[in-house]
């Protein structure tokens, strides 16, 4: 039998999400089309309050740039085309904003769209990383890997069949699961502070923690910085290009993480097409009995549900998230209008 929350069980859910935390986000639609900074290295902030450190690079190697409609504006990063010269890009104040978080929530979210470039092969990464304050121990971190095509994530941890500890790369899917160039993926993923434990949803959909030869390694630390990274690899000869937009780092609890899980997989709810250019669907197992559509400003857009489907052929290009209700069940989904 299918169970329906109650209206008090409602007002929990919503508590919790309200409880949930944004702690840095960007979708770069402010910024303007050009360099983000002005140096190449950490001294002087540059477009939304990043700063650059590219030993050996050049200021044009993080750039504002247009690729589609879609995504409207995008930071891109150029790596070094030799075996040395990663690439770092960050902002302040992570450290202060987890330190002001509700207490309890000690989750560590992170979600990214990146886009594989034009370049291919070579020795390299592009990812989006969550360090501590001393070590460097990566606490969190997902991307792709350019020689491989594939999906990976990373995090610290022991290697019990060798009593290594260190930052470990996982790919997250089998390597059948390969994204070629010029494609956005989508990459999510989770830091539990209590536990240590990385957890990563893949780009196929598919959910990912290391396995048990492999132990957490970082219980109990905080995160001081995210930065954006273009990494290189002994051999290297290729400058790959790699795009990131609409980042969300926030701090959550497990129950909002579960109770979410719940609602989705319970209600099954699917919004396609997407990217949509004139209706977008709303197919779900429970009646929907509100929607409601908002833009990356957060402002409500007009918008009704006929039978199961919403024109959007109005709606100017870029991302949206709409908020699906379902017989007392609220959660909420992005999509794209070309």
């Amino acid at each position: 039998m299918k169970k329906v929350l109650s209206v008090s069980a409602f007002l929990w859910v919503i508590s919790l999400t309200i409880n949930a935390q944004t702690l840095e986000s960007d979708t770069f639609n402010s910024y303007t089309i050009g360099n983000v900074g002005t140096v190449v290295t950490p001294t002087v902030a540059g477009q939304g309050g990043f700063y650059t450190d590219f030993s050996g690079g050049n200021n044009s190697d993080a750039q504002i740039v247009n690729i589609d409609t879609a995504h409207d504006k995008s930071l891109q990063l150029t790596g070094s085309a030799t075996a040395t010269g990663t690439r770092y890009m960050w902002k302040k104040g992570l450290d202060v904003a987890w330190a002001a978080r509700t207490p309890g929530n000690d989750i560590l979210k992170l979600e990214f769209n990146l886009y594989t470039g034009s370049a291919v092969g070579g020795s390299g990464r592009g990812t989006v990383l969550v360090y501590d304050g001393t070590t460097h121990k990566t606490l969190l971190g997902a991307g792709y890997d350019y020689a491989s095509k594939r999906a990976v994530g990373i995090a610290y941890y022991t290697d019990t069949a060798t009593g290594v500890t260190g930052n470990y790369l996982f790919y997250l899917e089998p390597n059948t699961y390969t994204y070629p160039a010029n494609t956005w993926i989508t990459l999510k993923c989770t830091f539990n502070k209590a536990t240590g434990v990385a957890t990563w949803t893949s780009p196929g959909g598919m959910v990912y923690s290391p396995a048990g030869t492999y132990t957490p390694a970082a219980v109990g630390v905080d995160p001081f910085e995210m930065d954006f990274v273009s990494a290189v690899g002994a051999g290297n000869t290729v400058a790959h290009i790699t795009s990131f937009d609409n980042y969300l780092l926030s701090a959550t609890n497990a129950a909002v993480l579960a109770t979410k899980e719940a609602v989705a997989e319970e209600n099954n709810v699917l919004v396609y097409p997407n990217p949509a250019t004139d209706f977008i669907t709303v197919q779900s197992k429970s009646p929907v009995t509100k929607v409601e559509i908002f833009d990356a400003a957060g402002r409500k857009i007009n918008s009704e549900l006929n039978r199961d489907k919403i024109d959007v052929r109005n709606l100017n290009p870029g991302v949206y998230v709409i908020h699906i209700e379902t017989k007392g069940n609220l959660f909420s989904k992005k999509f794209i209008k070309k």
